[in-house]
């Protein structure tokens, strides 16, 4: 059994080819791609700055210049795509979704320096960045992203669909919050049903809403990869990858566990 950050050779074999494609050009690898996966979940697990990163990975700077690239080709969302898909075939159900589900979460910017971040979220007091994931039934984070907390989150939500959906051939139906009614228009010209959970009247304070419970606790699970604790990147390109990241592993994590 591998543990949260460590690959066995079944899982490995299942991104392999995404993160070392067969027929490569160029000067031969002086460390393993499976060596800089591992090392690269490592660092989102435990927050662990670039320069201490252990000895028994490869040199940090090596690790830094393949992240850059890995970052640039979109391969940790290919990832991701593979192993949710394996996930739910597992269970008995098709490839991709029928119905899928969209939230959103401002986080406090943790960097000194040049950043995207920007004053946004409840109040517009929260200085730092907003992620959006959008998640199937079974709780799976099937696609993120990530921008400056001020947009509304129905434009970070219709922004993510329109990357998302084409992929997601099958999607029907969209679930949301009270916050994402406005996405009503975009759903209308993709042809799918946009279905707004509200809690019943006369509630207070949180109330967990049938499906939509499932993204908080993908949330939760998700806040548990420390270097997600804050956004300490300096653009949106790094703080996707790194939810991305975060979001592997946590789709291998939940492939160890699901029934066979």
């Amino acid at each position: 059994m591998a543990s949260m950050i460590e690959l066995d050779n079944t899982e490995w074999a299942l991104v392999e080819d995404l993160f070392d494609p067969p027929g490569r050009e160029g000067r031969p690898a002086t460390y393993s791609r499976r060596e800089m996966v591992e090392a690269i979940l490592f660092l989102a697990r435990t927050g662990c700055q670039w320069r201490y990163l252990p000895a028994n990975y490869p040199p940090w700077e090596a690790v830094w210049q393949q992240w850059r690239r890995w970052r640039a080709s979109g391969v940790w969302a290919s990832a991701m795509e593979r192993i949710a898909e394996k996930i739910r075939t597992k269970h008995g159900r098709t490839a991709t979704p029928s119905m899928v589900m969209i939230d959103g979460q401002t986080v406090r910017g943790g960097r000194g320096g040049p950043t995207f971040h920007e004053k946004g979220g409840r109040g517009g007091h929260t200085n730092g960045a907003k992620r959006s994931v959008v998640i199937d039934i079974l709780g799976l984070p099937l696609a993120v992203s990530v921008e400056s907390a001020r947009p509304h989150d129905v434009s970070a939500g219709r922004r993510l669909l329109d990357a998302t959906l084409p992929a997601l051939g099958t999607v029907k139906a969209v679930v949301a919050d009270r916050g994402y009614r406005g996405l009503g228009k975009m759903a209308a010209k993709k042809g799918i049903t946009l279905d707004i959970k509200a809690p019943p009247k006369g509630t207070t304070g949180f109330t967990p809403i049938a499906p939509l419970y499932r993204v908080e606790h993908a949330f939760a699970r998700l806040g548990r990869w420390r270097r997600l604790s804050r956004c300490y990147e300096g653009t949106p390109e790094s703080a996707r990858a790194w939810l991305e990241v975060a979001s592997l592993g946590y789709l291998f994590a939940r492939l160890r566990v699901e029934p066979a």
